[in-house]
C-alpha cells in the first residue's frame, strides 16, 4: 500500500492527478436472495479510495448474478469482483483456480511459472515441499504479477455445546447436514457419577 508511489507512477504514465484517465469499471453481483449485499458495500469503499487516493473515477455497475458470471466467464470486464469458498482443506483449493487450464480461471491471465510450481505441489508427497510450491506459486499470484487482490476472507463460526449436541463437524465448506445432529439424551447416572449417553 503505497499511494504517493502510485501517483507517481500515474503521473509518469501520463495522468496527472488522475486526469485523463480513461474510463474504468468495476463490475460486482447483485446481493442473492435479498440479503444484505457486502460487494456492493466494497465496491463503494474501493470507488471511494481509487478516487480519494489517486484521483481516479471508477465507475461501478451492479449485475444480476448470472449475467455477472458469464461475464466473468467471457473476460468481459475492466475490474470484477470474485470469491470462492473452499472445497476441501488444501491449498490448492484457491492455487488450481488460476491456471492457465482452469475452467474456473476467470482473469484471462497465464504464467507457465506459476502452473509449473502448481503442478509440482500436486505431484509432490513431501508435506513441505508440497507447502513450498505453494507459496512460491502463490508469490507469483499475489505478489509479483497480481492478476488478482485478495481483500478479505470469509469467517464464521458456530456455537453449540458440544456435551449436549452431536454430529456438527468442522469441514472447508461450513456444511451441516441436519440428519446427522441431534441432541445428547442424558440417562440416569450408572452409580460412576458419570452421565450414561445412548
Amino acid at each position: 500500500f503505497d499511494p504517493a508511489q502510485a501517483r507517481q507512477l500515474l503521473a509518469a504514465a501520463g495522468f496527472v492527478n488522475g486526469k485523463t484517465f480513461p474510463g474504468v469499471q468495476y463490475v460486482f453481483p447483485a446481493a442473492a436472495g435479498g440479503a444484505g449485499n457486502v460487494q456492493g458495500k466494497i465496491a463503494v469503499e474501493l470507488q471511494q479510495m481509487w478516487r480519494d487516493g489517486l484521483g481516479v473515477n471508477v465507475e461501478l455497475r451492479q449485475i444480476e448474478r448470472k449475467i455477472f458470471y458469464n461475464a466473468q466467464s467471457r473476460l468481459d470486464y475492466d475490474l470484477s469482483a470474485s470469491s470462492w469458498v473452499a472445497d476441501y482443506d488444501d491449498p490448492n483449493t484457491f492455487l488450481d483456480l488460476f491456471t492457465a487450464n482452469s475452467g474456473n480461471n476467470r482473469t484471462g491471465w497465464k504464467n507457465a511459472r506459476y502452473d509449473d510450481l502448481v503442478r509440482r505441489a500436486d505431484l509432490q508427497t513431501d508435506t513441505a515441499r508440497r507447502a513450498e510450491f505453494f507459496r512460491r506459486a502463490e508469490e507469483i499470484l499475489v505478489n509479483d504479477e497480481a492478476p488478482i487482490v485478495p481483500l478479505y476472507f470469509f469467517e464464521g463460526f458456530n456455537y453449540f455445546d458440544p456435551e449436549k449436541i452431536e454430529g456438527i463437524w468442522q469441514n472447508a465448506l461450513d456444511e451441516h447436514p441436519l440428519q446427522y445432529i441431534r441432541k445428547i439424551r442424558r440417562r440416569a447416572s450408572d452409580g460412576s457419577g458419570a452421565p450414561n449417553h445412548p
